[in-house]
């Protein structure tokens, strides 16, 4: 598949403390206009750190599921 997931930032619910941004590992996250924004999406890992710190629930991250085959058994 081509196109994956990315953490989506309610802007409306981040109130810019930046938590997410300093707990990144990859920097994927950046601060603009006292927001957090997801500026590198090619560095994201996906590991769930900055929607877990997040006190405003101010990102999700979708999860795709993907159903193999029943020939993959």
């Amino acid at each position: 598949m081509d196109v994956w997931p990315l953490p989506r930032i309610d802007a409306r619910r981040c109130t810019g403390c930046e938590r997410c941004v300093e707990i990144c590992p990859t920097q994927a996250l950046a601060q603009v206009a006292e927001k957090a924004v997801l500026r590198y999406p090619e560095q994201c890992i996906y590991c769930t750190l900055c929607e877990d710190i997040c006190p405003t629930q101010a990102i999700a991250l979708p999860f795709l599921v993907v159903f193999g085959d029943a020939q993959d058994k």
